[in-house]
């Protein structure tokens, strides 16, 4: 047999190579985009995470090589095609000098597709190397500018020498210019390869793994592509016909059985992953149906982990488990539940035997807590990132004789967060049969990340519900105050009275009172108690008990509030105190004697527009004894003419403040009481802040002028601010 018709007959065996190999390459990219699409849709990776770029990737990869087996499969066509057109009857030997251009016979098809052969020859080389390059290159980085204009540029140069070559450019000297660019072209895309081979060979002395098209070993790889460049350029060299299809035939069996080789695995890698996936749907569905259940009833932060520690176990297979929860006030991990024997962390435990061995290593492992970052459970908490432990005993996790009951001493723990919220850390040690494994892993991990959305919503619904008793306690202790108020302002011949309270909270420590003392004797009481909210509340309650006890019939101002201070004073907090005006107005005399218990002054407004700023000495109730409340209390006595007007307030009133941090002050209530009746501030003060939610005695219709200035004024100046004291206004005056 002569070597042309071998050299034939290998070319022919090449185009079949070819073609196996773009059915391969097409069975190997189908089967890399399914494993994208199950990762994208079917588990819980998602674009941007190591999985799925690696799934991606290995995807391209994949479409660069169909792009390099097309490329291939129509060359060695083209190739047969021409070759049968060129042969003259048995003549084999026209197919060889039409091959390296020696014969002056080419028929007209051969000198068509001659130099277009070259061209894509060194383009399916190119894409070749481009997905090679892609294989070892780091994720989430992509080729460098230069290996892809270098690649680019070689199949671009090609293209011009073919077109040039067709216009006939090169004139006798063709057929020698397209060889010289073949062989160039063979050699640098050589070069490139052994680039990319030496690359994937330290990327795996370095202990990674390439995320592999290519399964053969080094040296058959490197054995492959040599002798697809070496073999048909020595033959284009020396004029050897049958070294061009040896070359070939030596590099496309080894790519053959690669890709042949590489299909079996990824198939079975697909089916591995679709079993793993699949089984996080099962155990994800089975999951979540309990904890549907589990809402639709009271939900309780303890029920909902235990479901999902629980479900862990099964999952896992494992014998015991612990959640530990985040506390956000103390920084530290807490054991929350706990599932069957789980050892302390991290504790030497004693040898000797005790029948209570096992209660008392509980006991110590329920008070024990760990901080971000300490131990396992901190690192995972810390770092995010769940750990498989394959021997806790060796990693002295677990010290003394504590793994003596483990079958074996694998452990997982995985981390419960939400978006980039740490809620806990779930662990899981013990398993059944086997050890661990890196699936075991990942289920794990899904069934925690689905579970962590239970918990927040389980700790939120509690903490709304939690929120809306104590909303709806205050409400009722609120309405229970307001009623604590009087009714309406008390209807006294020769007088004009009027109120108005307001709290910055809920319930406040602000007070007003009208009680008759006697037929003639009305008595008067602003309260102010230090704090707020319930607390203040509590005490604003004691202080009516207390003066409602005392007053009446009691006409004597000193007596009754130094009997009210001893009656408070044992029972106040050391940190809690009362101010208060406390006054008596006889009606016959309009006489008003009054006291004042470290509270703000009395202000009394003539008709010529002066203001007594009235501060008589006093100390504030609950905080000293008798008798020195009463040596330090002073007593004042007015008489009011007709047109005086009397007021009594709480700090809240000077105190009340704008956005920009402005008190409202005494100058204010000054200038307010010298306004005429008639000028109009904007007449909202009872429904603008701080009066929004406040109550008076009377519809503010009824109130004075004088009245309704003062809430207008503190309206106009606080604006949209809010509320930051209780405000009481107390008005009386004389007609």
């Amino acid at each position: 047999m002569s070597a042309t018709t071998v050299a034939f007959a290998l070319s022919v065996f090449n185009l079949l190579m070819c073609s196996s190999g773009l059915i391969f390459v097409f069975f190997e990219w189908n089967a890399a985009r399914r494993r994208e699409y199950l990762y994208l849709y079917f588990g819980d990776e998602r674009p941007g995470q190591e999985y799925f770029i690696a799934a991606r990737r290995h995807r391209v990869q994949y479409t660069r090589l169909l792009w390099a087996f097309g490329t291939l499969c129509l060359r060695h066509f083209l190739t047969m095609f021409v070759a049968i057109n060129s042969a003259q009857g048995d003549v084999w030997s026209s197919w060889q000098d039409w091959m390296f251009g020696m014969s002056n016979t080419i028929p007209e098809s051969g000198t068509a597709l001659f130099p277009w052969l070259g061209f894509l020859e060194a383009l399916s080389l190119a894409l070749f190397v481009y997905a090679l390059l892609l294989e070892w290159k780091p994720l989430g980085r992509e080729l460098g500018v230069l290996p892809v204009a270098v690649l680019a540029g070689t199949a671009g140069i090609w293209a011009i020498i073919a077109l040039l070559f067709q216009l006939g450019t090169f004139g006798r000297s063709a057929t020698m210019v397209v060889m010289v660019a073949t062989i160039v072209s063979r050699l640098i895309l050589g070069g490139f390869l052994c680039f990319a081979l030496r690359a994937r060979a330290l990327g795996k002395a370095k202990g990674k793994t390439p995320m592999g098209i290519f399964v053969l070993p080094m040296w058959t790889a490197t054995l492959a592509f040599g002798s697809w460049v070496f073999f048909p350029t020595v033959g284009d060299i020396v004029g050897n016909s049958i070294a061009h299809p040896i070359g070939h035939f030596i590099a496309f069996s080894l790519l053959m059985t690669a890709f042949a080789r590489s299909t079996l695995n990824d198939y079975e890698s697909i089916e591995m992953s679709r079993h793993r996936l699949g089984r996080e749907r099962s155990v994800l569905f089975t999951f979540l149906k309990r904890l549907g259940s589990a809402f639709t009833t009271d939900v309780e932060v303890d029920q909902i982990l235990r479901i999902i520690l629980e479900s862990a176990l099964e999952t896992s297979e494992a014998s015991a488990g612990a959640i530990y929860l985040y506390d956000q006030n103390k920084k530290r991990l807490d054991p929350r539940v706990v599932l069957n024997f789980f050892p302390p962390l991290y504790i030497e435990c004693e040898t000797g035997v005790s029948t209570r061995r096992t209660e008392e290593l509980e006991a110590q492992m329920r008070h024990q807590d760990f901080s971000l970052g300490e131990g396992v459970i901190g690192e995972v908490a810390k770092s995010g990132q769940g750990r498989l432990i394959q021997d806790v005993r060796a990693e002295r996790i677990m010290l003394g004789t504590t793994t003596e009951f483990m079958r074996n001493r694998s452990m997982l723990v995985v981390p419960l967060r939400v978006r980039d919220e740490l809620l806990g850390v779930l662990a899981v040690l013990n398993k059944q049969s086997g050890s661990f494994g890196q699936d075991d892993l990942s289920l794990l991990q899904a069934l925690a990340d689905q579970a962590s959305l239970s918990v927040n919503n389980a700790m939120l619904t509690v903490e709304v519900a939690a929120q809306e008793r104590i909303r709806r306690d205050l409400q009722i202790a609120r309405d229970i105050q307001q009623q604590l108020l009087p009714d309406s302002c008390p209807n006294v011949p020769g007088f004009e009275i009027a109120a108005r309270g307001t709290s910055a909270t809920e319930v406040g420590g602000d007070y007003y009172d009208f009680f008759w003392v006697d037929d003639d004797h009305l008595g008067i009481l602003v309260a102010d108690v230090s704090g707020k909210g319930v607390p203040a509340a509590l005490v604003v309650a004691m202080i009516r008990s207390a003066f409602r006890a005392q007053a009446p019939g009691n006409t004597d101002v000193r007596d009754v509030l130094a009997k009210v201070n001893s009656f408070i004073t044992g029972d106040l907090r050391s940190n809690m105190f009362v101010t208060c005006v406390y006054g008596i107005l006889e009606v016959s005399s309009k006489r008003f004697s009054w006291g004042r218990a470290g509270h703000e002054p009395l202000l009394v407004a003539h008709p010529e527009k002066n203001i007594d700023i009235l501060k008589p000495d006093g100390f504030a109730l609950g905080i000293i004894g008798a008798p020195e409340f009463s040596d330090l209390l002073e007593i004042e006595t007015i008489e009011l003419h007709s047109g005086d007007r009397l007021l009594l307030f709480t700090d809240g009133l000077t105190e009340a403040m704008n956005s920009k941090g402005e008190e409202f002050g005494m100058t204010r209530i000054l200038e307010t009481l010298n306004l005429d009746d008639d000028v109009d501030l904007g007449g909202y003060g009872a429904d603008g802040e701080p009066f929004a939610n406040g109550v008076n005695c009377d519809p503010r219709a009824n109130e004075p002028d004088s009245m309704k200035h003062l809430e207008d004024a503190v309206s106009l100046h606080v604006g949209d601010a809010p509320q930051s004291d209780d405000l009481t206004i107390v008005y009386l005056a004389a007609k």
